[in-house]
């Protein structure tokens, strides 16, 4: 049996507006490292009826920025490989927060399990079997992670663990991006629920494709801590863009930066001050993008928040939560990109019908044994998808606590259609088909939803970026699919 403990620290609830003075008064901090993290995440915490409080060890140098997501904060994220330890630390004002910690369990093709042992936010301690992974994660070691944490809430005696559901990308912040010439990226939204079809506004809640940003690119240049975004392309989802296929709250093209030391390691904030109205419990605040950068290029945004009325988050780049990007490709990457086998997670955000599941996909050949039931099945509903496709679907054994995973299914085909005339890696009339046996199928047959999607390379294995709006579907979503080459 396994222990996690637990003890009276701040919890997620609570996090937001410590997170909202964080970005008005603590940016640009001494990155908290070694024990300044363990102090400051499980010092003297207050507790009640614990049997035991185990305090996690003390993470490595290197840190992954995750952006807020579902999770309600921005946070950072340390793997020990060597030590199979994993560590999630949120920030305040007051310093670190150590939020939930464990041990990594190796399982197979670049999957690990996240077994917690640690969470804060409720006195108590809980028992369970072991092995019980409550997360996933796939990494490429030290360029690029994604990880879901889905640990259930758990009432005791003197209170409640709210439940950890939450999926985030993360990237390696220990340096800032040092470019010898320009460097182009391409972006996908990272989204949050899908507006209704009757919105007609930007809301906090919701990511709009009728009015917001669904894909783009952007050119980043530095020198020194200096950093200068310039030729930044915004474009509404194809389909929805009501006649202009910008949206309705543009970036300028062209704005400059500074990389610099953080809580999240070094990031680019956006802009370099925020205002503040009203301070106290109804005060205004501006929002904030932070942007990092891994060594191969994988680009992390999260848009930040605000309570300013009409004005969101921080429009520089992705709308929603933020963005996911690569380099762009030089060359057409197609090829390489369709005949991989990827890792990663198909999610639709949202508290009640969202679903964040680890997946396997690839390689593009539809003879797969695995999927020959969806190819027949999508031909008897006359859906045909391209050559450019890659096949795949969820783990049977996602979300059950449980380990190994066992074999993925195939109910999932990603088409990047043809390449497009936008850019190298970048795929504007992409679809996803979706079969009757996926857990998120509404509608009991076989159907498809257009997406677009970013392809390329991070540490020269390939990776997809996808986000596609399905209205066919019920309920109708938003969708993200993240998927990094594995071994």
């Amino acid at each position: 049996m396994k222990s996690i403990s637990t003890s009276a620290l701040w919890s997620e609830a609570t996090m937001p507006i410590f997170e909202r003075f964080h970005r008005v008064r603590g940016f640009g901090l001494p990155l908290m490292l070694a024990s300044g993290l363990a102090a400051a995440g499980c010092g003297n915490p207050t507790t009640k009826n614990v049997s035991s409080v185990t305090t996690p060890s003390t993470p490595p140098a290197l840190v992954y920025f995750a952006p807020a997501m579902n999770s309600g904060t921005l946070s950072t994220f340390a793997f020990d490989n060597s030590a199979n330890t994993f560590v999630r630390t949120t920030y305040s004002v007051t310093g670190a927060t150590i939020t939930d910690a464990g041990d990594i369990e190796p399982s197979s093709n670049g999957i690990v399990g996240l077994e917690p042992t640690f969470l804060a936010g409720v006195d108590g301690t809980i028992t369970q079997p072991a092995p019980a992974p409550q997360g996933w994660a796939v990494e490429i070691p030290g360029q690029a992670a994604l990880v879901e944490m889905a640990v259930p809430g758990v009432t005791l005696a003197n209170g409640q663990i709210p439940p950890l559901n939450y999926f985030t990308p993360a990237v390696p912040s220990s340096t800032c991006p040092s470019f010898t010439s320009p460097q182009s990226f391409l972006f996908v939204t990272l989204p949050k629920p899908l507006a209704g079809a009757s919105a007609t506004s930007i809301s906090e809640q919701t990511w709009n494709p009728e009015l917001e940003t669904a894909y783009g690119s952007v050119q980043v240049s530095t020198k020194g801590t200096s950093v200068q975004l310039a030729s930044i392309s915004q474009n509404l989802f194809p389909g929805f863009s009501g006649g202009s296929n910008a949206p309705g709250n543009p970036a300028p093209s062209n704005t400059s930066a500074s990389c610099s030391p953080s809580y999240y390691g070094q990031v680019i904030s956006m802009p370099g001050t925020v205002t503040v109205t009203s301070p106290g419990g109804n005060e205004t605040v501006t929002p904030t993008a932070t942007i990092a950068i891994g060594a191969s290029g994988l680009l992390v945004e999260d848009a930040g928040s605000s309570t300013v009325a009409g004005e969101p988050y921080y429009n520089i780049l992705g709308a929603g939560f933020g963005s996911i990007g690569l380099p762009k490709p030089s060359s057409d990457p197609t090829l390489a990109v369709i005949g991989a086998t990827y890792q990663g997670f198909v999610t639709a955000p949202g508290s009640n019908t969202g679903f964040n599941l680890i997946s396997s996909f690839g390689p593009a050949s539809s003879s797969q044994s695995t999927c020959t039931a969806f190819v027949s099945e999508l031909s008897g509903a006359n859906l045909s998808p391209s050559a450019n496709t890659v096949y795949g679907g969820e783990y049977p054994l996602n979300g059950a606590a449980s380990s190994p995973l066992g074999t993925a299914n195939c109910d999932i085909a990603v088409d990047l259609g043809s390449p497009g005339s936008v850019a190298n890696g970048m795929y504007t009339a992409a679809t996803v088909y979706i079969g009757t046996s996926f857990p998120g199928n509404g509608i009991n047959a076989p159907y498809s939803f257009p997406a677009v999607a970013v392809a390329g390379q991070i540490d020269g294995k390939s990776a997809i970026f996808l986000l596609g709006v399905d209205t066919t579907g019920s309920p109708s979503r938003a969708w993200g699919i993240y998927l990094l080459e594995s071994d």
